[in-house]
């Protein structure tokens, strides 16, 4: 079988790898070079989308956002303009439920299938399967994508209709933003009132308040303190604007069916802060 996967980013790069590493025949293209090095000699390396989608039975799209998505499935020499009909379209980025039927409204009369398959890591190593699958899509099309999301997932499952992965994902994502900004502000709250995290952590790992998404940023707050590691402060910026993206989609989604988001409202505002700012730290102890 033949792959196409565009998008070699920090989780696109290890789905790739093991799809290649499955015997799968694959072909890869990001705009990014040296991400397009790292895959010399484990894949073909594409001078395009168009060109990675060549003879592709299935591609696979893992970018940030819905324009780049849109870009390179529907742009100048995007994957739609590669594909042959009868050939299928995954979906890994998070991006907005209605972006993906706007794409189906184009793929559909080209007879390109779509099946939206965001993923969730679950477990910190990608040297294997180290992603759930959500997957939405009509039966036979999900059938057809397990040949590839098997090769990097601990497990899948087909939610429902295109746009029911998604829609798991972005509520996903919600709880994982809201506990981190609970998480840091609780963890806040405690040093202030001279509580050393190592106590509290003790506390939230006992009875299961502390996740392992939680967890693993507020160790990574308390080893490395803004300011003295450059490439750090760097990766948890651009993950705090990944927040913001993914906080954007569940209030928009919440609020198309009604619901109230204000709270998640108030976490989008308080994300940033919470992924680059240093913990507070006990330097005494309050009076009641």
């Amino acid at each position: 079988m033949k792959v196409a996967y565009v998008g070699l980013g920090s989780m696109g790069a290890p789905q790739a790898r093991l799809i290649a590493r499955s015997g799968l025949e694959l072909a890869v293209y990001d705009p990014y070079p040296p991400a397009l090095k790292a895959f010399e000699g484990l894949a073909r390396i594409a001078g395009s989308a168009a060109d990675a989608a060549r003879d592709a039975e299935i591609a696979c799209v893992c970018v940030r956002d819905d324009q780049q998505v849109q870009a390179v499935v529907l742009g100048e020499n995007g994957l739609a303009s590669g594909l042959s009909p009868g050939s299928l379209l995954l979906i890994h980025s998070t991006i907005k439920i209605e972006t993906l039927h706007k794409l189906n409204s184009e793929l559909a009369p080209r007879r390109i299938a779509l099946v939206d398959a965001p993923v969730s890591r679950t477990r910190r190593t990608d040297d294997e399967p180290f992603v759930f699958t959500m997957m939405g899509g009509a039966a036979a099309d999900v059938e057809r994508a397990r040949a590839v999301v098997s090769t990097f997932s601990t497990g899948s499952d087909h939610i429902g209709p295109l746009g029911a992965g998604m829609a798991t994902k972005i509520a996903n994502n919600m709880i994982a933003w809201v506990q981190i900004v609970v998480g840091t502000q609780a963890t806040n709250l405690a040093a202030l009132h001279a509580v050393p995290y190592e106590k509290l952590h003790a506390v939230l790992k006992s009875n299961g308040n502390l996740t392992p998404t939680m967890g693993a940023m507020l160790d990574g707050k308390q080893k490395v303190r803004p300011g003295e590691n450059p490439t750090y402060d760097e990766f948890v910026a651009s993950q705090a604007g990944i927040g913001e993206k993914d906080l954007s989609l569940a209030i928009d989604c919440g609020a198309s069916v009604g619901l109230d988001m204000e709270m998640v409202v108030e976490a989008q505002k308080l994300v940033r802060t919470a992924m680059t700012q240093p913990l507070a730290q006990i330097s005494g102890v309050r009076s009641a």
